[in-house]
């Protein structure tokens, strides 16, 4: 004789197995990367491998801490392009901390720029030192004599962003826009086509799977050749075999050398289209056709200076046009 529950019961019972079965499938199958809200900075953070993150679409919420890097080697005083570049992050992208990661001991915040932004209270109580010494070798290979400072920092900010995650910039790197919808994936760096990966800008969680990998890329260190291993090698052993551990990011943080001359040169420069530009302000001197008419850019002459980093450096420290 065949065992028959009521109509109602056998109901309920599908409707009880339908919900248990999908809180089954919703905590244990679930999506491979689950993150968690951590601490009073409101991002998210993951306590759990990125198996199968989605790098081209991200997530919801943030993943990357609100922190922007800097890192000054044996220079601690700013000057004029860093106040600039400082300020520009600060309006544009307001981040909850600037870390600024030095190797000069007991850094003092002394010098005219470091007063200015002083007086800002806002920028001011952003600001954290970070003591960092500058690498000296590699996985036991001695750094260049020529470029070890180079290449130290290219090893420091993957250092750096393995413990704090957040958003580095090179010193010389000017935010134009908002860079919060970059901190939804696990790690962005600008890599245009037929070109390195630039690592003048790196947005990352700090267990963002790309940062051992490219750590390791340093077991064949060349010491004689100046971005091999901060951009050549981690483009080819990394990205051209899995370029699903990054979002990439084409011309957006103005890595080109041709974008960042523009800013010297060209009064047509549509600038605001950009996220950031690296303004090489080092290399001026030989990419500026008119360097030789402002070879000093500061407060004073910046006033009239007629190419686009004279507008976009009038606007962050609210200097009237001409």
């Amino acid at each position: 004789m065949l065992c028959r529950f009521p109509r109602r019961l056998s109901f309920s019972a599908l409707i009880v197995g339908a919900i248990v079965r999908f809180f089954i499938y919703w905590v244990i199958d679930i999506q491979p990367y689950k993150p968690y809200l951590v601490n009073e900075t409101g991002f998210m953070d993951s306590h759990t491998l990125f198996d199968n993150f989605n790098n081209a679409t991200g997530v919801k919420d943030f993943i990357v801490p609100n922190i922007i890097h800097f890192i000054r080697f044996q220079n601690f005083e700013l000057g004029f392009i860093d106040y600039v570049v400082l300020k520009a992050a600060m309006r544009n992208h307001r981040p909850d901390k600037f870390y600024y990661h030095t190797d000069v001991k007991d850094a003092k915040c002394q010098g005219k720029y470091w007063e200015w932004v002083k007086k800002d209270r806002e920028l001011w109580s952003r600001i954290e030192v970070k003591y960092l010494e500058l690498p000296t070798e590699i996985f036991g290979q001695k750094l260049s004599d020529d470029f070890g400072i180079y290449h130290g920092s290219d090893i420091s900010r993957l250092r750096i962003l393995k413990k704090y995650g957040g958003i580095y910039l090179d010193n010389d790197c000017f935010v134009i826009q908002s860079l919060d919808k970059y901190r939804k994936f696990e790690c962005v760096v600008n890599w245009d086509e037929d070109q390195f990966l630039g690592n003048q800008v790196i947005i990352a969680n700090k267990n963002a799977r790309i940062l051992p990998h490219w750590l390791n890329t340093y077991k064949v260190y060349r010491i004689d050749e100046w971005y091999y291993n901060g951009g050549e090698r981690p483009t080819v052993e990394i990205l051209y075999r899995h370029p699903e551990l990054i979002h990439r990011v084409k011309g957006n943080f103005g890595a080109d050398t041709g974008v960042s001359s523009n800013v010297y040169a060209d009064p047509q420069m549509d600038w605001r289209r950009l996220d950031i530009i690296h303004l090489l302000a080092g290399h001026r001197s030989y990419m500026d056709p008119n360097f030789n008419i402002t070879p000093v850019l500061d407060e004073n002459t910046i006033r009239t200076y007629p190419y686009p980093f004279g507008e976009m450096a009038r606007e962050v420290l609210d200097i009237p046009h001409p």
